[in-house]
């Protein structure tokens, strides 16, 4: 149960952290779809590269320096770890979970 929760929680992106993300995308942020080649192929984001988890640390040099990062993956859970990695390689990264997080409706600023 405690695992199934892990997993859930993953995908749970903030408003505000969407926001900020799609800003980053509007400004040039590279966005990186990490789930497998073939769900890439399935759907994926508008203008996402492909670079599969299990091929991040060695591909992670495509990315070029001095951009900002979006990441996502199928569950959140994958897109977690690569940010994790990507941080610790002094990169800005912008962890948006999933593509249905990506897409979803914003609500609006309140003040």
């Amino acid at each position: 149960m405690l695992l199934l929760t892990f997993f859930v929680a993953c995908s749970k992106v903030s408003d505000e952290d969407l926001r900020v993300a799609h800003i980053a995308a509007k400004n040039g942020a590279i966005i990186v779809d990490v789930r497998t080649s073939e769900e890439f192929a399935k759907k994926h984001i508008e203008n996402a590269i492909n670079i599969p988890i299990k091929k991040i640390k060695k591909l992670y040099d495509v990315i070029p320096k001095g951009k900002e990062i979006i990441v996502y993956c199928r569950s959140g859970s994958h897109s977690h770890i690569a940010a994790v990695f990507l941080q610790r390689k002094n990169r800005t990264v912008y962890d948006v979970g999933t593509q249905e997080d990506w897409q979803r409706e914003i609500s609006a600023v309140t003040k």
